[in-house]
């Protein structure tokens, strides 16, 4: 009897598993390695995933947080950025060069597209404004944002051609781009009757310059409106039209508004309201143009004009005047209907938000030619809603007297930030703080010149003379010992002052006011020293005393450190600030020594006293014929009617 053993190969589980592993071991050595590869990739990214959500979901949520916490960037339209300070070199006009630095960044892009969202709320008017008074807003500039000036050597109304023919080129640049809405806004003043014909007598130049005359074959590319405004805004066109010829009696029409208020801040805020459809509904290109000669007076609306204004995506460019240096005033010159010419004051600046020149008068040097000088920059608030809306303030008319380099002064710009940033940095620093409260103290001050000749006869003639020139000297005294001392609390932050516009403005107040408070002194203590003990002529002959300007100082050794303080500081605006309106102060400042000395002279004061005896003795007659015609030129100047302009 006989087992039967199977050979173990011969096992059929053991040929199943045997078959497994004889085929594995024939499969090539690349398809091994390619499938534990695969199977580690696999695995390798099932475990990494979840890591590379995680830090993507992180940098969603710390982008949300970097945007709310700067919630100024989706709300204030008005740019963040200081104009003014530097440039690239070029020879660009100042409000060229603030244009250039108001360029929008990619962020304030981003915050205008939120902004054209958000203006269909209603947004009250930014309370910030109130808070510096329409004293202190005001000056020329072209802005684009920025100043420039076309007021031209070319006389009387050459400044308007230039300015019109650089807004056709503005127009054509516009309408390379897309069809364009053009809003012109007219002062109704009386002073703005010639510069309004002017305009509108160039309306047909445009036409023809931008080859839009046949407007049928150009589908309706340039559309025009006419506003006007004085205390009230007034839509004289039913609304734009192709039709310019129409627009031209309209302009010459204006009625002459005698209320001497202009609310252009307001009119342009109705007018970007009326004509905002042409951007949204037809698309345009939209610009608004004001023309006129004085800065505005609703400066509460300028905030609110802004936000208006450029969420609409609208730009504003404006024709008007230079801003006369450091004061409110400056002057137009209005003619009667007598024919009769003169100038007459009007509200158009300074080029600042705040005043910052110390406004101080000059003894015993020419200054008429500085009382009227300009910066060639535009009003604060005119040439910031210009600069905002990425418009340009075009200077049409400049003041007679001292002009400046354009590219000289862009270094030199105010600062056309909105006012809480001008108010932060006042606060920061006690330099600029005190120039602007000197600056204000002084604003509008008419300030004495000392009498500087004196008949000496006898010394009781000369003593009663000394006496009254004296008297507005004790006042004068006291005024500039307060600014001098206000001044003085600024000077330890004057080292940090970096713009230099600042830095010349401190420089020049301080020494300025120093300076006239040597003069003053010394004036004051030699008219005392003569009352008390007369000087003794040394000829006979004499019988006059003038005071003149003398290097030398003998009213004591503090009046000569406060002089030698005064020159450091005048020496410094001198050397470093060439060529600007604080610099020509400086010069003129230290063209006359600050001391005081004694000079005698004689005058024949008999022969005066006979001519004078000569003049009553002549007939009647003469006299009546000379007293009509007084009352003649008496009665035609009580005729006329001075305007409120």
């Amino acid at each position: 009897m006989s087992q039967s053993v199977l050979p173990q190969s011969q096992n059929p589980a053991s040929d199943s598993g045997s078959n497994s592993w004889l085929a594995t071991r024939e499969l090539p050595a690349w398809a091994v390695s390619l499938g534990l590869h695969t199977v580690v990739l696999v695995g390798l990214a099932f475990w990494s995933f979840p890591i590379l959500r995680e830090k993507f979901e992180e940098l969603i949520v710390s982008s949300e947080v970097e945007e709310a916490v700067e919630p100024e960037f989706k709300f204030d339209v008005a740019a963040t950025d200081q104009v003014g300070n530097g440039g690239d070199g070029d020879s660009l006009s100042p409000s060229l060069a603030a244009a250039s630095q108001m360029t929008p960044s990619p962020q304030q892009v981003t915050s205008r597209k939120l902004q054209e969202e958000l203006v269909k709320v209603d947004v009250a008017p930014a309370a910030t404004i109130g808070e510096v008074s329409t004293e202190s807003l005001s000056r020329s500039v072209d802005v684009r944002g920025g100043t420039e000036n076309l007021s031209g050597t070319g006389g009387k109304g050459s400044g308007v051609a230039g300015s019109i023919d650089r807004l056709t080129f503005e127009i054509m640049a516009s309408l390379k781009e897309k069809k364009t809405l053009v809003v012109w806004l007219f002062d109704e003043s009386g002073s703005m009757k010639e510069r309004r014909e002017a305009v509108a007598s160039r309306f047909e130049n445009i036409y023809k310059q931008l080859g839009l005359l046949n407007v049928e074959t150009k589908n309706n590319a340039l559309k025009t409106a006419v506003v006007s405004f004085g205390k009230d805004t007034h839509f004289l066109s039913k609304d734009a039209t192709e039709d310019y010829e129409s627009l031209v009696d309209l302009v010459k029409a204006i009625p002459e508004d005698k209320s001497g208020k202009e609310n252009v801040f307001n009119a342009v805020d109705l007018t970007v309201k009326k004509y905002r459809d042409y951007r949204t509904r037809e698309h345009r290109n939209c610009m608004v143009v004001i023309v006129t000669d004085e800065r505005g007076d609703d400066f509460d609306k300028l905030d609110q004009c802004i936000q208006t204004t450029a969420s609409a995506g609208f730009k504003v460019y404006c024709v008007g005047n230079a801003a006369p240096f450091g004061q409110e005033k400056g002057y137009v010159r209005y003619k009667y209907e007598d024919g009769f010419e003169e100038e007459l004051p009007v509200d158009q600046g300074p080029e600042t938000i705040a005043p910052e020149y110390v406004n101080l008068p000059f003894w015993g040097v020419p200054s008429g030619d500085l009382t009227r000088m300009t910066a060639g920059l535009g009003p604060y608030a005119l040439t910031r809603l210009c600069a905002e809306t990425q418009g340009v303030y075009l200077i049409a008319d400049e003041m007679r007297g001292v002009h400046f380099d354009p590219t000289v002064m862009r270094n030199y710009l105010p600062d056309y930030r909105p006012i809480r940033f001008y108010t932060k940095d006042l606060q920061a620093n006690r330099a600029k703080t005190v120039l602007v409260d000197a600056a204000r103290k002084t604003l509008g001050e008419n300030m004495p010149t000392p009498e500087v000749i004196f008949r000496a006869d006898t010394d009781a003639v000369l003593r009663t003379q000394l006496g009254e020139a004296q008297k507005p000297f004790a006042v004068l005294d006291y005024k500039l010992n307060e600014i001098a001392s206000l001044l003085e609390q600024g000077e330890k932050d004057r080292t940090k002052v970096k713009e230099p516009r600042w830095q010349a403005a401190y420089d020049t107040a301080y020494g300025r006011v120093l300076a006239m408070r040597v003069r003053a002194y010394g004036y004051n203590m030699m008219l005392a020293q003569m009352k008390a003990s007369p000087k003794t002529f040394e000829k006979m002959e004499n019988n006059t005393w003038e005071l003149v300007a003398s290097d030398e100082i003998s009213t004591g050794v503090q009046v000569k450190k406060m002089a030698a303080k005064a020159q450091e500081y005048l020496d410094r605006v001198v050397n470093s600030h060439q060529g600007t309106p604080w610099g020509k102060l400086a010069e003129r400042e230290l063209s006359k020594p600050m001391g005081w000395s004694w000079k005698e002279m004689h005058k024949d004061y008999e022969k005066a006293e006979r001519a004078m005896a000569e003049k009553r003795k002549l007939g009647p007659a003469f006299a009546d014929e000379e007293e009509k015609k007084k009352e003649e030129m008496r009665k035609k100047a009580a005729a006329r009617v001075k305007p409120n302009l």
